[in-house]
């Protein structure tokens, strides 16, 4: 749906910039490069995806809630789009599949309550299907205790190969090694520098997509907290034919079974690999499937990863707004935007549904072009979406009565 210029857009600009290298980053530059920018991606590590993206499988999928809100409706659009982007990937050797998905459902009312909820939301069986225990196992190829919502459109990719998949796009030029220390409005765009005070590059578009270090480059606060999660995976026949997410997950890799992951509070830091962890992740395994690992603690792998999440869940994408703003600020396409300046960040865990939306939504909003989504959905996500909800509740206040 065409929208009007924000006041963020760039559509003269032919260089961007963007900083970081994980999922969002390597999407941001992908899209940017298709939008016809060249684009360099800097990152402080010295290869991509080395982070929370370094993870050897992540599932993709939609959601269904009762009231489909805001949060249904974007992931809904998030996991469809990603289901296209992620079949090229695939073709291309990227590993991963996008042959469906299994969420169960742990709700007390069962199949016909479910089938309700489809039937009232108009949600077509191509995207979404409610299956009893029985049905959802046939398509598991293991028995599951639960019904569970089916996602013919949804799957499982490499994170780190779709990452590198991405970056390897036309126009894009990746700078590893690289740390960004600040950011500076100059005549042209942006400049930004390292530590020692260093140019690292200028361009009239910067994208901010370096987790949690964003924050600090754009000079504002929002409301983010760290988890915590380790996965275990390991190689052996196992059965499991499509990914099975619940109460943890489980994802059938080309070699083995991937299933995690622990959930815990803490700023990122301690990245060790603890066999609680694995036995924690392997007894949800065990309840969601019935799968078990190898006896021997040896043949278990795994990997430890930092979420970032917003306090509402949901990403932060979009043009950050100036620091100067008008009188009337209770509705996001009032304000005023700081020119090329953009942010994808906080993915939470569901980086790989929301990476190759969020990232089209950048660079529709820096291009000029028509956005990918409705307004409504563009305003969930909106780094200024909480100075907007701090004005609505100032007016409110001074209401009479």
């Amino acid at each position: 749906v065409p929208r009007a210029l924000p006041h963020a857009a760039q559509p003269e600009a032919r260089h961007a910039v963007v900083v970081g290298a994980g999922l969002a980053g390597g999407f941001a530059a992908q899209a940017l490069a298709r939008a016809g920018l060249e684009v360099t991606v800097l990152e402080r590590r010295e290869a991509p995806a080395c982070e929370t993206s370094g993870n050897p499988g992540g599932l993709f999928h939609g959601t269904v809630n009762a009231d489909d809100g805001p949060y249904a409706r974007l992931f809904r659009s998030a996991a469809l789009h990603a289901a296209r982007a992620y079949r090229s990937a695939i073709d291309a050797g990227v590993p991963g599949a996008v042959g469906g998905l299994l969420r169960l459902h742990t709700a007390a009312a069962g199949p016909p309550a479910m089938q309700a909820v489809l039937a009232a939301l108009g949600l077509p069986p191509g995207y979404v299907q409610a299956l009893d225990a029985g049905e959802a196992a046939a398509l598991a190829g293991v028995p599951l205790p639960l019904p569970a919502w089916f996602f013919p459109e949804g799957g499982w990719l490499s994170p780190p190969a779709g990452t590198r998949h991405a970056l390897a796009s036309a126009g894009v030029h990746f700078r590893g090694g690289v740390d960004v220390a600040s950011l500076e409005r100059i005549a042209a765009g942006w400049r930004l520098r390292d530590a020692a005070g260093q140019v690292l590059a200028e361009a009239p578009v910067v994208v901010l997509a370096n987790a949690g270090q964003a924050q600090a480059l754009a000079g504002t606060r929002w409301p983010l907290r760290h988890t915590r999660g380790q996965v275990t995976h390991w190689a052996a026949r196992h059965g499991l034919q499509l990914p099975v997410a619940g109460d943890g997950y489980a994802v059938p890799l080309p070699d083995g079974l991937l299933c995690g992951a622990t959930r815990e509070a803490g700023e990122p830091g301690d990245e060790a690999v603890r066999e609680a962890d694995h036995r924690w992740n392997l007894e949800r395994l065990q309840r969601l499937t019935g799968l078990t690992a190898p006896p021997q603690t040896s043949s278990w792998q795994g990997r430890t990863g930092y979420r970032l999440h917003t306090d509402d869940r949901l990403p932060i994408v979009g043009a950050l707004p100036a620091a100067t703003q008008p009188p009337r600020r209770d509705q996001g396409r009032l304000l005023l935007r700081e020119p090329g300046l953009f942010a994808l960040t906080a993915l939470g865990a569901r980086g790989l549904t929301l990476a190759p939306l969020m990232a089209r939504l950048i660079a529709a909003q820096a291009t000029g072009s028509p956005w990918p989504l409705e307004q409504e959905l563009a305003d969930a996500v909106d780094p200024a979406r909480w100075a907007v909800r701090a004005a609505r509740a100032g007016a409110a206040a001074q209401e009479p009565g």
